[in-house]
């Protein structure tokens, strides 16, 4: 019986890769996926000039914020726009075209269909996002007149390109989960519901509320949090481990409600 198993895991296990590079392909469909991913190189451009110009103004320039600064921008600009822009009803998109169809006859799974949309979104966003960051700060390093300043911008550097890792993740299933099914009207109210209005509350709540409670309590500070918990004068790992918990405890609902639609959708029950 093991034997039998055998087989048909390798290639399963071999097809992951294809499935994520045909859905890094799906995602960059588009005008408006095409507008963001123009919008992040030219964000990198401008905020590695940035770091260059900072560099050789003065020796004590701080330079190790520019990372944190361009991972906050190509994720909240480009970033969030190219996961919506590609989110856009997708699953239905999918299912009409074939799509769907085809990666499930390919994968034997809905699994492997969600699997394929979602990383392969998630993907791109991270090495857009991620991969302008660590450009940044690698720019930022070799413009850098002191040496001794090298290493906070390294220790800057990891912490947005953890930011930004974490940030494909969760934002390409609560992407998926909002707009993959729905109506536009509809899915904007569900962002609202899940990303904007938990934030509002974080921030007119204030010091009322603990660090440790305002951390979880929404993507953005969560993701806030991870990033701070990991830069240079600010390090701690209690905080980062609070904040990723917290991430995983929303990409895990953001990917149930993915799969519920796709389900609801295969039946004709998904909402308009």
């Amino acid at each position: 019986m093991d034997a039998s198993r055998e087989p048909r895991s390798r290639p399963a296990r071999r097809a992951i890769w294809p499935l994520f590079a045909l859905g890094l392909t799906l995602a960059r469909r588009g005008i408006l996926p095409a507008l963001s991913i123009a919008i992040c190189i030219f964000t990198t451009l401008a905020l590695s000039i940035l770091a260059i110009s900072l560099a050789v103004r003065s020796a004590s320039s701080p330079v190790h914020n520019v990372p944190i600064v361009a991972s906050s921008a190509l994720a909240w600009g480009g970033g969030f726009l190219l996961a919506f822009a590609s989110a856009a009803h997708a699953l239905r998109r999918d299912r009409t075209e074939g799509i769907r169809d085809l990666l499930v006859a390919r994968t034997t799974s809905l699994r492997g269909y969600l699997l394929a949309r979602v990383g392969g979104l998630a993907l791109l966003i991270a090495i857009l996002v991620g991969g302008g960051t660590l450009f940044t700060g690698l720019v930022g390093v070799a413009a850098s007149a002191r040496l001794s300043s090298v290493a906070k911008i390294l220790q800057s550097t990891g912490a947005g390109v953890a930011f930004a890792v974490a940030f494909a993740l969760v934002v390409s299933p609560v992407a998926f989960a909002a707009l993959g099914a729905r109506s536009r009207l509809g899915g904007y109210m569900f962002l609202l519901v899940v990303v904007v209005f938990p934030e509002m509350v974080v921030a007119m709540m204030g010091s009322a509320i603990p660090e440790g409670v305002t951390d979880v309590l929404s993507i953005p500070s969560a993701l806030s949090a991870l990033r701070t918990a990991l830069s240079p004068g600010t390090a701690d790992a209690a905080r980062a481990l609070r904040a990723a918990l917290a991430l995983a405890l929303f990409v895990f609902i953001a990917v149930f409600l993915v799969r519920r639609d796709a389900v609801l959708l295969e039946r004709g029950e998904a909402d308009g």
